[in-house]
């Protein structure tokens, strides 16, 4: 329940107050009025000033507020309290689904003033907070009668506290619709099925699935992963969908190994789904429909997903991708490979055995005695060392080469990524 912020009672104030046992308790019709000036203690003019500064700050989407003055004719001092609270409620609901309402409630007669918030703007005002307003802002103008004045500076730091705390809070806590389990499900499906792509500067091979009119792209915990090439499922905890209009939806969801908290906000949980700067948008209405398509999607390439792993197959080179241009290009070269029990071939000639880490999605070959892949650059230790990346609906695999191994320091980066198609019987 929306609570008391905090309670003033003016400390100068010369005009006379006429005693009134027995208020009438008029009732106020609650609409999305944003100054209501029952007191007449505003001209015109600072009503159409006020109106300005709070009408912009509810298209911004930072909080509806409502300036309301009421008198003796509504209640009485004793009452004020519970008569706000009872009346003006609804004044303080705000947006529907955010609950960023203030009421901002004076009586010049009665010589209070009371702050409302809705449930979403509650956590971000303190009753110490509001309090130090109060005092600083609206207190000083309004013991020279100044009322104005004072609602108009107290206006202003509210709406500067509350913009600077959503800077801190820009995020909604999502999981009842968008559950973990689910983003886990997608998170694995694009590591499974996508493709590495340019997305963002911070990690711009971040791999991404195409689904049939919205793009999904997942974004690594490390600010380097994209340097690295690590495709650790564990290290994508932000998602970003991209519907066919062109509209971001970004997303954060993390356990408890987290190596770098690149997109983690203040006072996020583990294992909750939180959608960054939702701004107007609602969840059920803009999103829904976007996770509903992307499930339906995954159930219909449940056979794909299913289909035999890479060393099932044999694979002929198609393409390079150059880190520096950002471009695939085609290659000429046809060679092919193959993978038969624990060999690895090229060209039909056995040249080495591998090894594969799952988990990881690594794949080692190491050459037999002068030997060496004509496709390969960079080679650690005794082995060449590659990311893989298996796009099952595509039939495509991706050869991403490992630059370092885990706890050495990044020295040089070579290499290309190689794209192999299938290579048909």
């Amino acid at each position: 329940m929306p609570h008391l912020l905090y309670i003033m009672f003016y400390c100068v104030y010369s005009t006379a107050v006429f005693g009134q046992a027995n208020p009438e308790n008029q009732k106020f019709a609650v609409e999305k009025e944003r100054v209501v000036d029952n007191e007449k203690i505003f001209t015109d003019k600072e009503i159409k000033q006020l109106d300005s500064i709070v009408n912009d700050c509810w298209e911004k989407g930072i909080a509806e507020i409502a300036i309301v003055t009421i008198d003796k004719r509504h209640t009485d001092k004793a009452h004020f309290n519970q008569y706000v609270f009872n009346n003006l409620t609804g004044y303080a609901q705000g947006a529907y689904g955010k609950n960023n309402g203030i009421v901002i409630a004076i009586s010049r007669q009665l010589r209070k003033i009371r702050i409302q918030n809705g449930y979403g703007t509650d956590k971000l005002m303190s009753d110490e907070a509001t309090k130090k307003i109060i005092d600083e802002y609206f207190r000083p103008e309004f013991q020279k009668n100044n009322y104005f004045e004072g609602t108009w500076n107290g206006l202003s730091a509210i709406i500067s506290y509350v913009e600077k705390k959503i800077q801190q809070y820009e995020y909604s806590d999502v999981s009842s619709i968008f559950r973990p389990s689910l983003f886990q499900k997608i998170s694995g499906f694009v590591l499974e099925n996508g493709t590495p792509k340019t997305f963002r500067n911070l990690d711009s091979d971040n791999p991404s699935y195409n689904f049939t009119s919205l793009d999904v792209f997942l974004g690594p915990a490390r600010k380097n992963a994209f340097v690295l090439k690590d495709f650790l499922e564990t290290d994508y905890y932000e998602m970003t969908i991209r519907d066919n209009d062109g509209k971001h939806y970004q997303f954060i969801c993390f356990d408890e190994h987290v190596p770098e908290q690149t997109f983690i906000k203040k006072n996020m949980q583990v294992h909750r789904v939180y959608w960054l700067k939702p701004g107007n948008r609602l969840i059920s209405k803009d999103v829904w429909p976007l996770l509903y398509q992307i499930e339906d999607e995954m159930t219909q390439n449940s056979a794909s997903s299913n289909a035999k792993k890479f060393t099932d197959y044999d694979w002929q080179l198609k393409q390079e991708f150059h880190p520096m241009e950002r471009i695939y290009t085609n290659v000429g070269r046809n060679e092919t490979i193959a993978f038969i029990e624990s060999n690895f071939f090229i060209n039909g000639e056995k040249k080495g055995t591998f090894e594969i880490n799952e988990n990881k999605r690594i794949l080692s070959i190491l050459m037999d005695e002068k030997q060496r892949p004509s496709f390969a650059i960079f080679k650690m230790e005794d082995r060449y060392y590659y990311h893989y990346h298996f796009n099952k609906t595509e039939r495509k695999l991706y050869l991403i080469p490992l630059d370092e191994k885990e706890g050495h320091d990044l020295i040089s980066v070579e290499g290309s990524t190689l794209v192999f198609e299938i290579l048909e019987p």
